[in-house]
């Protein structure tokens, strides 16, 4: 049975590999980029995280090397494009806590 509310939100820990300088894309939004260093099967994977406008203070305390919990939503976006239909993803950070 379809369900018309879905929750997404996750979690994940892991090492801060890099945070970025705030980034003005425009008026209304302004981005810092979080990447974490986590594991699958024992292989390191980057991931990245997009912090936006008011979210981006909870990265004033965080420094590369820091490990953290991110609380994030995976979110998906439909392009524009002439042709063939191009999708992206990404995980927007909700919350990032050091620890």
């Amino acid at each position: 049975m379809a369900h018309n509310i879905q929750k997404n939100e996750q979690n994940l820990d892991g090492k801060v590999l890099y945070i970025s300088q705030p980034q003005m894309k425009t008026e209304k939004l302004t981005l810092r980029i979080l990447v974490l260093q986590a594991f699958e099967n024992d292989w390191p994977k980057p991931v990245p995280f997009v912090f936006k406008n008011a979210r981006m203070d909870d990265l004033k305390d965080i420094k590369e090397g820091d490990w953290v919990n991110v609380q994030y939503q995976s979110l998906g976006y439909k392009g524009k494009s002439e042709g063939e239909p191009k999708y992206y993803a990404e995980n927007v950070g909700v919350n990032c806590i050091k620890g």
